[in-house]
């Protein structure tokens, strides 16, 4: 697996990435304005939704509340605890299942999502080898 490098891993533990699309008017427009996109692309629910790199689960908690199956992975620790809680606190719609990993070597089955976001990760993946085994991965698991 992929490991993010101490200083990304650093920079996402010590900040509150969970709050940053909802702390400020800048973080909750781009928040909306993701949302518009995404909408004008996703079949209707309930079609799979795997949100790679989904950190706290801002986008994976929404799509659950509107009836899709979301899955959410990412590579940072604190993440997958702070989407869990997010998960959580919407006991009727929850996160279908989160995990850490990475973008590069998804564990679900071949055409298994109708939709896979990748709304962060691919600046992490710096390297021309790294960055571009990432489409794969996507490529495998979408139908």
């Amino acid at each position: 697996m992929y490991q993010l490098s101490d200083e990304i891993l650093s920079y996402y533990r010590q900040t509150q990435e969970s709050k940053r699309l909802t702390n400020n008017v800048r973080g909750q427009i781009e928040f909306a304005r993701t949302q518009e996109i995404i909408t004008r692309y996703l079949p209707g629910p309930p079609a799979v939704v795997l949100d790679i790199g989904g950190g706290s689960g801002p986008y994976a908690c929404w799509l659950a509340k509107t009836g899709y199956e979301a899955h959410l992975v990412d590579p940072v620790d604190l993440h997958i605890e702070e989407a869990q809680e997010a998960s959580d606190r919407q006991p009727e719609h929850p996160i279908a299942s989160i995990s850490i990993g990475d973008a590069r070597t998804l564990r679900f089955a071949s055409a298994s999502a109708d939709v896979v976001l990748l709304l962060g990760p691919l600046y992490h993946l710096i390297d021309k080898g790294i960055s571009t085994s990432c489409t794969p991965a996507e490529c495998y698991v979408s139908k």
